[in-house]
């Protein structure tokens, strides 16, 4: 994959409520998209422009981590 727009922001998420240990894949995209959507709002609040957001997630041993990039649309 070759990005070539400038990286704004990234954060890491982790969520530990029991939905994520359910094994449903419905659970974890739900948890996903909730994620991605509070963080892209605060990134464009803050700078102003729009972004595009890429993530990359994994299942840790009591949860789940969320990997969040935001780049310049």
């Amino acid at each position: 994959m070759n990005i070539s727009n400038k990286l704004v922001d990234y954060t890491i998420v982790y969520d530990d409520r029991r939905e994520v240990n359910s094994g449903k894949y419905e659970h974890k995209k739900a948890i996903i998209e909730k994620a991605i959507k509070v963080f892209k709002t605060d990134v464009e609040s803050r700078d102003g422009k729009e972004v595009i957001i890429v993530y990359d997630w994994r299942k840790t041993h009591n949860g789940m981590e969320i990997i969040l990039y935001a780049y310049e649309k």
